[in-house]
């Protein structure tokens, strides 16, 4: 195994475009990192390059404390596993097991035990006489990760391996990579744009925009404590409600003023802000929102616009404030709720659900 370091790496293609801006990260020996973000965020970039697939523009990339920016993918021991598993269609699972050991030159007895240890580890013994065809899109998971495996790499990169299953199958072997990693303790880097894969897979989460790195944290952390408003809005399902709002202060009180309405921040911020006086970004989780009795000071009255119930929950989207100022929430309420489109309702806010940012920037300006 290896510890996996990125110093002030950057990425810029011909013709100008930043795929990464200044990215340090450091990926202990045996963990397993989620990079995730939105399309072109640079994910699958930072992959390519620990592979040695894609050279850095400028910073180093070291492997087990090696600076691996000149070295060969060959000489790097990086094996990666692609989205379509790249297996030979023309050899039997147990010839593309095979494959990567033969081209290093290693002994058939050596061979021999390294798919054994494959074929056990991955549950791929019966399947070992089949052919990539004959297999499901699971099956073929493995095997596409049995065949990284028996090289024995420092490190597992894995780019968007769920994305050709269906969703009962991304949750099997999502379990199944999971418990292989800590099995195995690989120190492995997993790409997805799935925030649910990255939240329920991760040691630690990295959310990247645009080439660069907001935040990095374990899920937990990443969902109580988002150090950015994007990173707020992009963890989460349904995400976390940002909106515009005005922070006020009055000797040791504050309070948010959105939508026409004033909501006492006593006891509600999620944690102490620096923020001054003025305007910022606020977010509430929708799991945050309780029905309420309209007469509650602090309660948000609002029109439900549209509910969707799910058995165990329901989802109500309530329209709040005037139409020159309105602000769009959603709540996440627990079982079947009996509320109707165009009912008035009024939701409180749970303690300690308030985040602050500041204020949004023009989305043009936030890009490198």
């Amino acid at each position: 195994m290896a510890s996996l370091v990125f110093e002030n790496v950057e990425k810029v293609f011909p013709g100008g475009t930043k795929a990464l801006v200044g990215v340090n990260l450091h990926v202990e020996d045996g963990e397993l990192i989620v990079l995730v973000g939105p399309s072109g965020c640079g994910k699958s970039t930072l992959l390519r390059i620990v592979a040695g697939l894609d050279v850095p523009t400028r910073g180093t990339i070291r492997i087990d404390d090696r600076v691996a920016n000149d070295l060969s993918p060959r000489d790097r021991n990086v094996a990666m596993v692609f989205q379509d598993y790249a297996l030979y269609p023309h050899m039997t699972v147990r010839e593309n097991l095979e494959f990567p050991l033969k081209m290093r030159g290693q002994s058939r007895e050596d061979r021999e035990k390294r798919i054994a240890w494959a074929a056990e580890v991955l549950e791929l013994g019966s399947l070992l006489d089949r052919r990539p065809r004959q297999l499901s899109g699971g099956q073929q998971q493995r095997v596409a990760m049995g065949r990284a495996l028996v090289r024995e790499p420092s490190v597992f990169l894995l780019d968007e391996p769920l994305s050709n299953l269906d969703a009962k199958l991304r949750v099997e072997v999502r379990a199944e990579i999971a418990e292989l990693q800590r099995r195995m303790k690989t120190t492995m880097l997993y790409v997805t744009h799935d925030q649910t894969e990255a939240m329920t897979l991760g040691d630690r989460v990295a959310v990247l925009r645009a080439g660069r790195v907001l935040q990095v944290a374990p899920p937990r952390e990443l969902y109580d404590r988002p150090a950015e408003a994007f990173v707020a809005g992009f963890i989460g399902n349904p995400p976390m409600n940002l909106f515009p709002a005005k922070l006020e202060a009055s000797g040791g009180d504050r309070s948010l003023v959105f939508a026409g309405r004033k909501l006492s921040l006593d006891g509600r911020l999620a944690e102490s802000s620096a923020l001054e006086p003025g305007e910022v970004t606020a977010g509430i989780r929708p799991e945050a929102f309780v029905l309420a009795d309209e007469a509650n000071d602090d309660a948000i009255p609002g029109r439900v616009e549209h509910v969707e119930w799910l058995g165990h929950e329901t989802l109500a989207h309530v329209h709040v404030g005037s139409s020159e100022e309105a602000v769009r929430l959603v709540a996440r309420l627990p079982g079947m709720q009996a509320l109707e489109r165009g009912q008035e309702i009024a939701l409180a806010v749970a303690e300690r659900s308030v985040h602050l940012f500041p204020a949004e920037r023009d989305e043009a300006k936030a890009l490198p």
